[in-house]
């Protein structure tokens, strides 16, 4: 095997390495937690670099952040405050006893699933095309309606930790250790992959027809 820069076996340990930096600058700008937006958006946009052979370090990390973060940083509190709302709601009405209550709980698991849909497409949307708070909002719930599969399928990655922490915890254990090394960047690269292929057809639109 040949070791020379170009080969397939040093771009490989090239992207591995990217990706444990891109991890752990992750790990360190979502410590605040009011911040885990924005440095999901940091994430996203290294990843696409990186797939584009472009720069994916310390800087560009940084100045990926520092652009989206005001945006990014809206939407992860509004995406909580839905969140804890829902959770809110759901627990005071499990212990009441009232006509239609499971009806009632439906609806919230339902409110509560959909917020989860649109929650994986908002912040490759904002990578993707920046746009205003009402606009991401709307085109991330029209998008996940016209490719739920695809949108189930980031949805179950995204909560695949949780999954196997509460359904197979063993299985969890012997993984955890990939999280805080490269778990979260190889989920977020997963997302990122199957959300180009839901922007695909707009970009094929977008195209100029050949002269």
């Amino acid at each position: 095997m040949k070791f020379t820069p170009d080969s397939r076996f040093m771009v490989l340990c090239g992207k591995f390495v990217s990706l444990v930096q891109i991890n752990l600058l992750w790990l360190l700008c979502s410590v605040p937690l009011f911040t885990a937006g924005a440095a999901t958006c940091a994430m996203l946009s290294c990843l696409t670099a990186m797939k584009k052979e472009e720069e994916t370090g310390f800087k560009a990390f940084f100045r990926f952040f520092s652009r989206h973060f005001w945006q990014a940083t809206i939407f992860w509190l509004l995406m909580v405050f839905l969140g804890v709302m829902l959770g809110l709601d759901y627990r005071l009405v499990a212990y009441m006893d009232f006509p239609g209550r499971m009806a009632v709980i439906g609806v919230i698991c339902f409110c509560g699933l959909g917020l989860i849909l649109v929650s994986g497409l908002i912040f490759p949307l904002l990578v993707r095309y920046p746009g205003s708070l009402r606009d991401t909002v709307v085109n991330a719930v029209l998008l996940s309606l016209a490719h739920l599969p695809k949108m189930l399928l980031i949805t179950g990655m995204n909560l695949l930790p949780l999954l196997l922490l509460v359904v197979l915890p063993q299985v969890f254990v012997f993984f955890s250790f990939l999280l805080p090394v490269c778990g979260f960047s190889l989920i977020a690269l997963y997302d990122l992959t199957v959300a180009d292929k839901i922007f695909a057809p707009l970009e094929d639109r977008q195209e100029p027809p050949d002269e």
